[in-house]
């Protein structure tokens, strides 16, 4: 199967992510890094890794919304914060989000439309704090997001795709799974249910239609593969009308990782 990697691989994707952390950051010029620690895998992954390149430069934000985010998620944040022995601060984001609905009650609207709006106020208050502690403590502020996510546009503009780097950008989810299993990161978050965490009971797969295996099987044929959707429909029994509307969703969300176009007026 292309997408698993081996050994050799995994040891040089991590020593990889480990290097270009370092590098960004000493080019930075800051006085350290943080990252935002959900409880899933993606953020224990990129900690554990920013840790490796940075030791004690690097900090975590945990940002849960009190009443909606699972128990368990705080505890492994905090759990995983304390094995790596870095600095942690848990804000919750409640009073903000609050602000937000007296500021602005449209949102408390009842529509899907509704729903996913303040899903995305939720990411960008995030975004929002992680840059008040950057800019406080001259730090870089390290993204979580894997390839899967940016293809298919699974991130909010200026939430959580509001970062300084991804290290961990160019693996899709499935090698996300690979490389935490072979550093060992705790078997509990990686095992865990991928979730955004922008309301109760959501999840990734849910979203998205499909599982992560699935997702990722397409996007790596469509892409790495330069296959057809026909032909990733026949040969891994896929509906083809999924293969297409996922193969529609790269284009589709595109503009969520560019720089917002600018008209040309002058040579």
């Amino acid at each position: 199967m292309p997408l698993k990697i081996s050994k050799d691989k995994l040891q040089y994707s991590r020593n990889e992510i480990i290097n270009f952390i370092q590098s960004y950051f000493d080019e930075s010029g800051l006085e350290g890094a943080l990252v935002a620690l959900s409880g899933g895998i993606d953020s224990a992954l990129v900690a554990t890794l920013g840790y490796e390149a940075l030791g004690d430069k690097l900090s975590a934000l945990i940002l849960p919304e009190e009443g909606s985010n699972l128990e368990r998620d705080l505890i492994d944040a905090q759990q995983l914060a304390e094995s790596l022995g870095i600095t942690y601060e848990i804000v919750p984001i409640n009073s903000a989000l609050d602000s937000l609905k007296n500021c602005y009650p449209r949102i408390e609207k009842p529509s899907e439309k509704q729903k996913i709006a303040w899903g995305n106020v939720k990411a960008r208050v995030r975004m929002i704090i992680n840059y008040i502690s950057s800019n406080l403590d001259d730090k870089l502020v390290l993204g979580t997001g894997n390839k899967t996510e940016i293809l298919l546009g699974y991130f909010t503009k200026h939430g959580d795709g509001g970062v300084d780097i991804l290290p961990i950008g160019d693996l899709y989810k499935t090698q996300v799974k690979q490389l935490a299993q072979f550093i060992e990161l705790d078997e509990g978050i990686i095992n865990k249910p991928p979730s955004a965490g922008l309301w109760g009971g959501q999840t990734d797969e849910e979203d998205l239609g499909a599982s992560y295996i699935t997702l990722d099987t397409i996007l790596y044929n469509f892409i790495n593969g330069k296959k057809t959707i026909a032909d990733i429909s026949n040969k891994f029994n896929i509906d083809e009308e999924f293969v297409k509307d996922i193969s529609s969703k790269i284009v589709k969300n595109k503009h969520k990782s560019i720089s917002p176009p600018i008209i040309k007026l002058f040579d």
